[in-house]
């Protein structure tokens, strides 16, 4: 495997990461985070480059990542430990050069924007100080030691973890400098449509439901309809944000995209729980309606207002799909109100973020059977741990 299509395999399946690169076509550093994460970037919250070397084993294992402040407290955090040559000599080269490029990925991996990236003269001393020859640095799998040493380097950047039997391991932290953005109009064909994407768009909601068609579009094809109706006395209106059909599973989808574009910057994190958790809320009322007219046997029409001809029999998918699920905060009237909708409703009920989901997806593998089977696993688990703050863990048994 090449290094480009190992970096494409990553892109595609690491759900954060970072990447430094630097090959024929130049250098430039590669980010894959959330889409509300880029966006409070672009609005200038402050960005930490953290790089660690574990000169307890031989030879040194070298460990990344970003600290993002995107919350003055609980700021978001990508860390990972680099395992090949290229990674080690291209971190070296960017270090010697006045700027490099900067490329923000979002959950689907596509590429939303760019900026150039820029960091102090003193600040490229240490961190190539720190590096010492790129050459005699740890290549190789991520096994046990790697695993340990990147949690001693979780805990020496004071990240506050609960990691046990760690130790420190020297670090740096520096700012890097963003100026110069350009903000990518990404276009995606589909079986169905022709979506258009910008990450700064400030109808944030629509965004997010066009992401979702696009994750979805391949698994389900012409079964896949975004804003279906249905009819009203005085003309039509939308039954859900998006309706998926398969042989043996019916999936309806309500997105609740977290605003940020128009947000405060550094907005307390009280603020956006509760924000979050009232869209939430309103979701679940959105979509057990939706459910009550499927169950009713309404009409339901496509946006063209033609007749969609399915079996509406089948226990529905309701997913409230938001663009990020943040673990904080009391969650126990949402949980209650899942639950209850579930029980008088006959209905799955997931709540999910859109990087959970696109792991689902992808596990699914291209089979909407597997995708139904998942889901309803994870309704499961849901009533089991009464945790809705869950993320999927697929074991290999083969």
């Amino acid at each position: 495997m090449t290094t480009e299509e190992r970096i494409c395999e990553e892109l595609l399946h690491e759900p954060a990461s970072i990447w430094f690169i630097n090959d024929d076509f130049g250098a430039k550093v590669m980010i894959k985070i959330t889409s509300p994460i880029i966006k409070s970037i672009m609005k200038g919250c402050k960005v930490e480059f953290l790089f660690g070397k574990d000169g307890s084993h031989q030879p040194a294992i070298f460990h990344s990542g970003l600290r993002i402040y995107d919350d003055p407290i609980n700021f978001a955090a990508v860390i990972g430990t680099e395992l090949f040559p290229d990674e080690h000599t291209s971190l070296a080269a960017i270090m010697n050069r006045s700027f490099t490029h900067i490329h923000f990925h979002n959950e689907l991996g596509i590429c939303v924007a760019t900026a150039k990236l820029s960091f102090s003269i003193a600040d490229q001393f240490r961190i190539l100080n720190l590096q010492g020859n790129p050459e005699s640095l740890y290549c190789g799998k991520f096994d046990e030691r790697i695993s340990r040493s990147l949690d001693c380097f979780d805990h020496s950047i004071k990240m506050e973890s609960k990691h046990k039997n760690v130790y420190e391991i020297e670090t740096i932290a520096v700012e890097g400098k963003l100026q110069d953005w350009i903000i990518m109009k990404n276009t995606v064909i589909g079986f169905n449509k022709i979506n258009h994407v910008m990450v700064d768009d400030k109808d944030e909601g629509s965004i997010l439901e066009k992401e979702v068609t696009i994750i979805l579009d391949d698994l389900f094809k012409q079964k896949l309809y975004l804003n279906p109706q249905i009819a009203r006395t005085n003309g039509y209106r939308e039954l859900t944000d998006v309706l998926a059909i398969s042989d043996n599973g019916l999936f309806l989808i309500e997105s609740k995209a977290v605003g940020v574009m128009d947000s405060e910057l550094n907005k307390l994190m009280e603020k956006k729980v509760k924000g979050l958790q009232k869209q939430i809320s309103t979701g679940i009322d959105q979509i057990v309606g939706a459910s009550k007219k499927v169950t009713a046997n309404t009409t339901i029409y496509d946006r063209h207002l033609e007749e969609i001809i399915f079996d509406k029999t089948p226990f529905p998918h309701c997913i409230v799909l938001v663009s990020e699920l943040l673990p904080f905060g009391d969650w126990k009237t949402i949980k209650y109100k899942i639950f209850k909708a579930m029980a008088e409703n006959k209905i799955y009920l997931n709540v999910v973020d859109l990087r959970e989901f696109m792991q689902y997806i992808g596990h699914a593998r291209g089979s909407a059977d597997r995708l139904n089977l998942m889901l309803i696993e994870r309704v499961e688990a849901l009533v089991k741990n009464k945790n809705i703050h869950m993320r999927l863990n697929v074991v290999n048994n083969s």
